[in-house]
């Protein structure tokens, strides 16, 4: 009862640091609201954290937190991503980010006497942290979430909490999670296929702190086929990237990967392509899915497995099957009188899709074996 009493003044304490700190002091639109716990104080500290939006070629957008100025200039900072609430034995809904110097016992670094409070609501032997710590939220759940967010006193209580629970565990907020996998695809690019002898289909495990899950694309059709996926770009591979001349190609562009960019075929009838934006109009895919794509990663919404077979049969129905319907609506087989966009879309269904995996299994079958492509039913799983 005493040990609750204390944490719970804690963060009573705590309450009114949040109140002072409210919306209309926010600095900048790039400002979050973060904890500092100090070295030499008793009371955790709310504070606005700079988040500066970065943009990078292959990573896409994502805030980087500007903490030298609460850690030290001269700090090697060190993120612990918690995920994981080991005392309430539960996933968090976001995650939380603590961030510290990893060098605090070269440096010299003083006990936190902040932290020291909370873990003397439960008098135990507990880690020793030292310096200046930070915790921030970042949007989603998962390791390196692009997005930054704002954190509020429920945020404060399971960083209390895993301050409390760091001695069962190197990593207590992560350590939990981390274990937990599904089965994906990934869509080797020409690239990868040629230079490490990939199949082009090639089953993975996706770890749930995966990215994919919180930033990443969809497929239209597959949405509209009962199959919703969720999709994205791999980073290229450096052994190829810069040595796309070698002959091992065959004059093949290594970026190239046409099925996986079929998969983003639009179906917003009334879409309409943008060029400055790249954004994809009617029977089309955006840009990102045009241009140097490379290998891809896709997996189920649901999270229930997803073998190479249903991937392959997915892509290939988007750009065999359905491709054409979109092209002859633009007219494209002239001189017949283009099919109205509300035909084609009556046509992307689950039958016509299972129509085609039999097709295709029955001929992957015949042409491989039946054991290369004995794997369940895309809908039975």
């Amino acid at each position: 009862m005493t040990e609750t009493y204390e944490l719970d003044l804690c963060i009573m304490l705590l309450c009114a640091s949040f109140l002072r700190l409210d919306a209309s002091s926010r600095p900048t639109d790039e400002h979050i609201r973060a904890i500092l716990f100090p070295v030499d104080k008793e009371e955790p500290k709310v504070i606005w954290l700079h988040c500066e939006w970065k943009e990078e070629e292959f990573e896409g957008s994502f805030q980087l937190c500007k903490v030298e100025s609460f850690l030290g200039h001269d700090a090697r900072a060190r993120v612990i991503p918690v995920l994981y609430n080991p005392i309430m034995r539960r996933q968090l809904p976001d995650t939380i980010e603590i961030c510290y110097s990893e060098t605090f016992l070269a440096e010299g670094s003083n006990p936190n006497k902040s932290i020291a409070a909370i873990l003397a609501t439960k008098p135990e032997q507990h880690h020793d942290w030292r310096g200046p710590i930070i915790a921030y939220g970042k949007e989603g759940l998962g390791v390196n979430q692009p997005f930054c967010r704002d954190l509020d006193m429920t945020d404060f209580r399971q960083v209390a909490d895993y301050f409390l629970s760091y001695k069962y565990s190197p990593t207590p907020g992560l350590q939990p999670f981390l274990g937990l996998k599904i089965k994906g695809v990934r869509i080797n690019c020409i690239g990868d296929q040629e230079l490490f002898d990939k199949r082009q289909f090639e089953a993975v495990e996706i770890p749930l702190t995966d990215s994919i899950f919180t930033k990443h694309d969809t497929s239209d059709i597959a949405k509209r086929i009962g199959l919703p996926i969720f999709t994205r770009c791999y980073p290229p591979s450096p052994s190829w990237v810069n040595n796309q001349d070698n002959k091992i190609f065959k004059g093949k562009i290594a970026f190239s990967n046409r099925d996986a960019s079929f998969l983003h075929l639009c179906c917003d009838p009334n879409a309409k392509f943008e060029q400055s934006t790249g954004r994809s109009g009617w029977g089309s895919t955006s840009m990102q899915w045009q241009n140097s794509v490379g290998s891809v990663l896709v997996a189920r919404q649901d999270k229930k497995p997803l073998f190479p077979s249903h991937v392959e049969a997915l892509c290939k129905y988007c750009r065999y099957q359905i491709s054409p319907l979109m092209a002859h609506s633009h007219g494209e087989y002239a001189p017949e009188e283009p099919m109205e966009k509300d035909a084609v879309l009556s046509m992307i269904c689950r039958p016509t899709f299972v129509i085609f995996w039999h097709k295709l299994l029955h001929a992957k079958i015949k042409e491989e074996g039946w054991e290369e492509y004995n794997t369940p039913y895309p809908y039975d799983i």
